[in-house]
């Protein structure tokens, strides 16, 4: 058997191996699947922990669910060595090795799925003549969308994203107790700075987050695309995370950067699809504001906005910080509809629909109550009829009431940590 495989799968020989810090909200959910058909597939930002949970899952399903060791298999697409093999010859290897049939169930957990050409062949193969478990991993949309599609019925795809606050604070080890919860205000900014990006949370390397970003932008884009200009990619970056909250003109874009509108939309796609940023939409009850209108642009990690910022502004963070808890929260709830709210220059930063419910988020990352126009939420309020109204702030906290309806005033810190399920 390969070396590297050896290396990389310790539990054959009873070898203990480290798996981080469990990150049960995704391990639950994995292991409930376990014992289903479906291929299982893992997305989201390079580095997020996309291969760190898989091996814990690996780790839980030999103790738990007593899966001998032996029929678990583990490799990476990216790993030299097997770049002459095709996929069915690393597990036909695997089987022959480990004498076992082919009727036999294995588990086989792939990394990096989407730098195999036309791996999607043979999985979809594998799947429907052999009894495999497979579990895959990949960090761009772009690259598995349309080979996924070759899958349809056969797969249930899961976004990992980075750590959110609690994770943050289990992964940092602070403790604090319910007296003292206004502690956590000073680990909230370290939080908004940082970002969640598991291994630098833990390490803080310098210039990981900017190596993580160039990995990304040219290896998953540049070279896939031969795009002639990667260097407007990093200044878009630079543009974007100056304007986070703030509606993005694409013409605008594309007069500082001295090319064409399309190239924009398309270098914006690109970043949206590898999952470095997200975009918001305005929220209307006409289609054509909604389609026409600017969207919003917010970074799928705090610490990669901050540092592709000119300047820290932890209020454009912490509004971040609350558009990923909201998309992160809501991402597997139906008929959910969101959007920013605009109307004759007022603005709500996100509005909420779900099942004709209502509810209205606006971040002002403030300590006292003079410091925050009402205006704007009172006419969204007035046009849209929400059931609640959120003001997330730096420190207070306070239920505010006026003749137009009840504002609930929460520090950000605390929202992050509240159920959500008791808020929606």
């Amino acid at each position: 058997m390969n070396r590297y495989l050896e290396l990389v799968n310790p539990w054959w020989e009873n070898r203990k191996f480290s798996v981080g810090v469990l990150r049960s909200r995704y391990l639950d959910d994995l292991k409930s699947n376990l014992n289903k058909r479906f291929i299982q597939v893992l997305t989201g930002l390079r580095r997020v922990g996309k291969s760190t949970i898989t091996l814990q899952l690996i780790e839980e399903i030999i103790r738990e669910n007593k899966i001998e060791p032996q029929r678990i298999l583990y490799f990476s697409v990216e790993e030299p060595s097997l770049v002459d093999l095709s996929i069915s010859d690393i597990i036909n290897g695997f089987r022959r090795e480990r004498n076992i049939k082919t009727s036999e169930k294995i588990y086989v957990f792939i990394d990096e799925i989407q730098f195999r050409d036309n791996w999607q062949q043979e999985i979809k193969s594998l799947y429907d003549s052999e009894n495999i478990k497979f579990v895959l991993t990949g960090s761009s949309a772009m690259l598995l969308s349309d080979k996924l599609s070759y899958l349809t019925g056969r797969y249930i795809k899961t976004q990992i994203f980075p750590l959110n606050f609690k994770e943050y604070l289990k992964f940092k080890k602070v403790r604090v107790s319910a007296t003292d919860i206004h502690l956590l205000s000073k680990h909230l900014l370290n939080y908004l700075e940082d970002g969640g990006l598991p291994e630098y949370v833990l390490s803080k390397t310098d210039r990981y987050l900017e190596t993580t970003v160039e990995s990304i932008l040219f290896k998953d884009l540049v070279s896939k695309f031969q795009l002639r200009n990667p260097k407007v990619l990093i200044d878009l970056l630079y543009l974007l995370s100056d304007r986070v909250g703030s509606t993005t003109s694409s013409a605008k874009l594309s007069n500082i950067l001295e090319i064409n509108k399309d190239t924009v939309l398309i270098y914006m796609d690109y970043l949206t699809k590898t999952y470095i940023t997200s975009d918001l939409k305005n929220y209307s009850s006409s289609r054509n504001k909604e389609i026409y209108n600017p969207s919003k642009i917010y970074f799928d990690d705090t610490g990669v906005c901050s540092k592709y910022s000119s300047k820290i502004n932890f209020g454009a963070l912490a509004e971040n910080a609350l558009f990923n808890h909201l998309r992160v929260n809501l991402v597997e709830k139906l008929r959910v509809k969101k959007g920013y709210w605009y109307e004759d220059k007022n603005e709500v930063d996100f509005v909420v629909n779900i099942g004709n419910n209502i509810y209205l988020f606006e971040s002002k990352f403030v300590d006292k109550l003079d410091e925050v126009d009402l205006t704007a939420i009172q006419k969204a309020t007035k046009s849209l009829n929400p059931k609640r109204i959120f003001l997330i702030t730096k420190n207070l906290e306070k239920t505010i009431k006026t003749e137009w309806g009840v504002v609930e005033a929460l520090p950000l810190y605390k929202f992050l940590l509240k159920d959500f399920s008791k808020i929606i």
